[in-house]
């Protein structure tokens, strides 16, 4: 079966393809260099794969056309020798073995949190592509569908095998496909001799329900893969600690409901009590009684996290001022915002210079009274649910992070390179991998510091577009607003910046009592002349009946607008235009959506 319903399973068919006799080549590892995720589930792989000697090499890519210059002629070619690759969050929503041309001889292993999957991906039929997709995990997806998905895949694959051939040539994205099928009903007699009619008008409208569902995510790929280490019995506390940061990658940058969050979080929270972690020596005795904290000690905790970002890298003044929940509830970016905020911590009873103090060096009867005070002022103010439950990662004397602050660091790293080479991109990239080690703490409160930067040009530019008349433009079905300032451009023109900036715009036009609506935001990207655009259509909720419904229509306005576009990246909700197409390219969205 192709599609694997157990990581076991997925990972001794991974291996004994990567140890065939007949492959003299090493497996191929290509991680997106997109999101912390993919990071924290190559360190996973890799340390299940050094364990059992397996020979690898990794090439951090970003796009979908860089695979090529790494792979070699092997991942087209009938006559190289057998090669495997393992692609970490990314692939599952194209069709690999047709955009990836592969040969005969190369067989793809995927292991990919976004959702909807190919569905020539999941087919039978389709062996030379893996896919990891569990049954939990179709379970308890955000959104859900009640047909056999294994079956319409199957079917999928069938037809396109009978209609277009073997020898694929043209790289069409599946809702196309479909559309041209539904356009012509009579050109394919042997599909109708074998479903029927009832039958084939059954499989164009599941097919057109599962693509119409528009992208989401499922479990985080390092979850999944810490999952396999467990049942493998290799897994560590450090190991853990990564699934830790690949749950929070998720929650941070709003890819799942609160309900499946928590969820995740009592599961790995079992994790950590099973692992010693709780029990752990943290001081020890000195001969004269003395009691001292242990120098190499090292645990992971769990505990409830306020949500304000990187506290313990900034003060608790700017980070309650910057923090995009409490920013956009109190409107910090106007007078009246701020008059409000130091109000609040007025009658909570910290003194605003002591606020303002770096957090490692403010009072520690303010820490303590901190909870207990946010408690009891916050829900005045709308600020109900303040805290989440959330794992922090405890180690020497006095290193303490959270499993937020570091999904914050990283990723500020990963989209910290100047250009648009897939060089540079892989630069950061080791950068980031670097910076997760505990022996690189450095490294991240460099990508933290970075974030906050961030996270300031947000609140900047998101002022701006809320006060400033006309710059939120409202059509019928989305608003958008692009980012003209050239400064703030260089921390937001990068696609996990510009959606965060996105979730800020609807979360404070909420506040202000606005009709809720899908935010496209555009930027000028890190390539000369080029344009980013990303569309995002609100936090995922439980209950919901469609997801982000942008990808399909921004490759066909783009398209249709005869623009100079890119589409490659991994999130199909993020394109790059050229700077003079992007009038055009909105007026042609919104007539699709």
């Amino acid at each position: 079966m192709v599609r694997i319903q157990k990581v076991e399973s997925f990972y001794a068919k991974l291996r004994e393809s990567a140890t065939s006799s007949d492959s003299h080549n090493p497996l191929l590892i290509f991680p997106s260099s997109s999101d912390v995720d993919s990071i924290c589930a190559l360190k996973v792989i890799t340390h299940i794969l050094e364990s059992d000697s397996i020979q690898y090499s990794c090439f951090p890519v970003s796009s979908f056309l860089e695979i090529h210059k790494y792979a070699g002629p092997g991942l087209c070619s009938s006559l190289e020798s057998p090669v495997t690759i393992l692609l970490i969050n990314w692939g599952c929503h194209r069709d690999l073995k047709l955009v990836l041309k592969l040969g005969p001889k190369a067989r793809v292993f995927v292991v990919d949190s976004h959702r909807p999957i190919h569905l020539h991906n999941l087919s039978d039929g389709n062996e030379r592509v893996v896919v990891l997709h569990t049954d939990d995990d179709e379970r308890q997806a955000d959104l859900a569908y009640d047909f056999d998905v294994l079956k319409l895949a199957n079917e999928s694959y069938q037809m396109r095998q009978e209609s277009v051939g073997v020898d694929e040539s043209e790289d069409e994205d599946e809702e196309e496909e479909e559309e041209e099928e539904e356009s012509d009903d009579g050109d394919r007699p042997s599909k109708r001799r074998k479903m029927g009619d009832d039958g084939v008008k059954l499989f164009k409208k599941l097919k057109r329900d599962y693509y119409k569902m528009g992208t989401f995510h499922g479990k985080p790929s390092g979850c999944l893969l810490f999952e396999l280490s467990h049942f493998l019995r290799k897994n560590t506390n450090e190991l853990l600690w990564l699934a830790c940061v690949s749950l929070t990658d998720q929650f941070v940058h709003e890819r799942l409901t609160d309900e499946r969050y928590q969820a995740a979080v009592m599961e790995l929270e079992q994790h950590i009590n099973s692992s010693g972690n709780i029990d752990k020596v943290t001081s020890v005795t000195l001969k004269d009684g003395t009691k001292v904290r242990a120098p190499d000690c090292s645990r992971i905790s769990y505990e409830e996290e306020p949500r304000l970002m990187l506290l313990r890298e900034w003060n608790l003044f700017d980070s309650m001022l910057c923090s995009s929940y409490i920013a956009t509830k109190l409107k910090t970016w106007s007078d009246n915002g701020i008059k409000k905020l130091k109000l609040l911590l007025a009658r909570m009873g910290f003194a605003l210079i002591e606020c303002q103090q770096k957090f490692p060096y403010m009072n520690n009867e303010v820490k303590r009274k901190m909870k207990q005070e946010f408690d009891r002022f916050l829900p005045e103010y709308g600020l109900n649910d303040f805290y989440y439950r959330s794992f922090l990662r405890l180690h020497g004397y006095s290193s303490r992070v959270s499993a937020a602050d570091v999904v914050y660091g990283i990723t500020a790293l990963l989209e910290s390179f100047l250009g648009s080479g897939g060089s540079s991109a892989s630069q950061q990239f080791g950068e980031a991998y670097d910076a997760l080690s505990l022996n690189n703490l450095d490294k991240l409160r460099s990508g933290m510091q970075q974030a906050i930067k961030v996270q300031r040009a947000i609140l900047r530019q998101g002022s701006a577009a809320i006060t400033k008349t006309g710059c939120i433009r409202s059509g019928r079905k989305f608003r958008w607003v692009k980012v003209e300032d050239s400064i703030d451009a260089k921390y937001l023109g990068y696609p996990q910046a510009l959606t965060k900036f996105c979730y800020f715009l609807m979360d404070a036009l909420r506040e202000k009592g606005a009709r809720m609506k899908p935010m496209l935001c555009a930027c000028a990207s890190q390539e000369l002349g080029k344009i980013l655009v990303v569309g995002v259509c609100g936090k995922p909720r439980l209950g919901a009946v469609r997801g982000n419904a942008f990808g399909n229509a921004f490759r066909k306005a783009a398209q249709e607008s005869r623009a100079d576009y890119f589409h490659e990246l991994f999130e199909s909700s993020w394109i790059v235009l050229d700077a003079s197409a992007v009038n055009s390219f909105m007026v042609r969205l919104t007539e699709k959506l």
